[in-house]
């Protein structure tokens, strides 16, 4: 059974805008006391930035329809109108451009807006709005949405202002689909299993240290055996985040292991994840011979703070800590970037 970590919702909106690379998400928020900052709350900011765009007026496209006609308008599509021809019926199917609002762009809205009304976990009030900015959107369509329908997301001169509310919409979408995952969600905090937290803070590490710091070269770094045989059969080595130093001989690979419990027990004695250990230091042991390392693993504070340090060489030490989710953002902000100075 999966174990469950609780994440207060602020601090999973901060992971979630920085794992889909949204940060100014989080800098907008900035002047928001974080404890205001629940489910209904980002409801209600995603209603906002409705009322900006409908007031601004709906963007339109010309969109292909294709339908059965007795009247010639259009582009005749002869071998879908050869159906009716066999049955001496009087309809062709033609196919005409339309300008119209009911594109996908704003389809995506229309769908979080009749998302939002079927949600527990957020107010009447906002279940009213989204209601009533439903109705101004008559002519769109509400299709189920699919991660597959944000991964489109393009932003030009005619939409840029687009570009906040399906954010929003974005990861008001990604919170729907973790609380069906586990069912345990309040206003205030969700609790993820360990794996859908995980993939989450892994992107949320990798994107942080690409946009918020300036001395490191920052990817997942893929990694040969140095071992002689077929090496098809032998795992793959890949880093969660490696940072290069950019004018220095140094390097920080780090490792995100979000299990509730950091330690494992065996006959009675606590140590740390044996596995987790072992693969780091394989790690390390695998970069070049010139570079000062450092192995960074993470885990999530479970009410016992962990900040240690294990020193192999002058140039190699491995480094355990724990981070805590529950705590204020600029605390967390502070002790990541803290931890690559």
């Amino acid at each position: 059974m999966e174990e469950t970590l609780k994440v207060p919702i602020r601090n999973l909106f901060v992971l979630l805008s920085y794992a889909d690379n949204m940060p100014e998400l989080v800098n907008s928020m900035n002047d928001v006391d974080e404890d205001l900052i629940t489910y209904d709350f980002l409801c209600k900011q995603f209603l906002k930035e409705v009322e900006i765009v409908t007031r601004r007026g709906l963007v339109k496209d010309y969109v292909a329809i294709t339908e059965p006609t007795n009247r010639l308008s259009g582009r005749l599509m002869i071998a879908e109108s050869m159906s009716y021809m066999i049955l001496k019926k009087p309809i062709v199917v033609c196919e005409k451009d339309e300008y119209t609002a009911n594109i996908w762009i704003n389809q995506m809205i229309k769908s979080t807006l009749k998302s939002i009304t079927s949600n527990r976990y957020v107010k009447q009030e906002t279940i009213s709005r989204s209601f009533k900015y439903m109705e101004l959107m008559a002519e769109v369509d509400a299709p189920p949405l699919t991660q597959s329908s944000f991964a489109k997301l393009v932003f030009g001169r005619h939409n840029a202002h687009y570009k906040r509310v399906l954010q929003i919409a974005l990861l008001l979408h990604e919170m729907l689909l973790l609380s069906h995952k586990t069912g345990n969600w309040s206003l205030f905090s969700a609790e993820l299993d360990e794996r859908a937290l995980n993939a989450i803070f892994e992107k949320f590490l990798f994107n942080f240290y690409k946009l918020e710091q300036r001395d490191y070269y920052v990817k997942a770094e893929g990694m040969q055996w140095k071992l002689e045989g077929n090496k098809a059969l032998l795992p793959g080595m890949r880093t969660d985040v490696s940072l290069t130093h950019k004018n220095k001989l140094e390097k920080i690979i780090i490792d995100a292991k979000f299990y509730k419990n950091i330690f494992q027990v065996h006959y009675g004695k606590s140590s740390f994840h044996s596995h987790n250990m072992y693969q780091l230091f394989t790690y390390l042991m695998h970069q070049e011979i010139h570079l000062n390392l450092r192995g960074i693993l993470i885990y999530p504070f479970n009410g016992r703070a962990v900040d240690e340090r294990y020193v192999w060489n002058e140039r190699m030490s491995m480094e355990v800590m724990a981070l805590d989710l529950n705590g204020a953002w600029k605390d967390i902000y502070q002790k990541l970037i803290k931890l690559v100075d």
